[in-house]
């Protein structure tokens, strides 16, 4: 008889981080495609400038977009906002120098108030990929409130082909119905969008205009304006 495989049971969200947040920043190096590239691409829809700007950086991890965002934005206010405490210890370590450019909250951007108007960039690095649509359009609804008039938001992240986007959302209903009723976006379940798909809920949440400043292979990174 063959053994058939079981399937891991997805984990809720700050177990999951917590639990490999030690070795996250070396496994996003491997996962990324041309990770450096682009981390420099996020960095780069920011302003070199002197100015104190207001950013929100929403599923912060441990920090990997603040280097090149504070390297063009050295008097920066960055408010980081991240479900795992222990990625927010990690990020802490890694900018102790830096405190007086941190604002740190622990706890779910999905709940956390964003405020109106208080922001001239919100920053999302790798994390709505796991939100269905209706989800993401309703958090994009809510940072185009943070943000200001003439403010941006900066996504960068995995974005598939239409037909690989069809695959992931009916593979996502499945293993939700095998789990307990739960707020979506409480496991790590990934269903990635196609580009076409981000854009047209950042559309549909109000942005005036979309620009895909940066595609290689699956990693993407887009700028939304008011």
């Amino acid at each position: 008889m063959v053994a058939v495989e079981k399937r891991a049971q997805p984990e809720r969200m700050d177990d999951f981080f917590n639990a490999r947040a030690a070795g996250y920043e070396e496994h996003m190096e491997q996962a990324v495609v041309s990770f450096h590239q682009f981390y420099e691409a996020v960095a780069s829809a920011i302003p070199q400038t002197d100015e104190a700007l207001r950013i929100l950086d929403i599923g912060c991890g441990t920090g990997l977009e603040l280097d090149g965002i504070l390297s063009r934005a050295s008097n920066a206010i960055v408010t980081g906002v991240d479900v795992s405490e222990r990625m927010l210890q990690q990020l802490r370590k890694a900018y102790a120098h830096r405190t007086q450019h941190l604002i740190l909250v622990q706890g779910s951007y999905l709940e956390v108030p964003l405020g109106d108007a208080v922001y001239d960039y919100v920053v999302a690095v790798m994390t709505l990929h796991h939100l269905l649509p209706p989800r993401k359009r309703d958090l994009y609804s809510r940072i185009r409130r943070a943000l200001e008039p003439d403010g941006a938001y900066i996504e960068g992240d995995w974005y598939v082909s239409p037909e690989d986007e069809v695959r992931y959302l009916s593979e996502y209903e499945k293993r939700m119905r095998e789990l307990e009723p739960s707020e979506e976006g409480s496991y790590h379940i990934d269903v990635p969008l196609s580009l076409a798909r981000q854009t047209r809920l950042l559309t549909e949440a109000g942005f005036s205009s979309v620009d895909v400043i940066w595609h290689t292979g699956g990693s993407g990174v887009l700028v939304a304006h008011g």
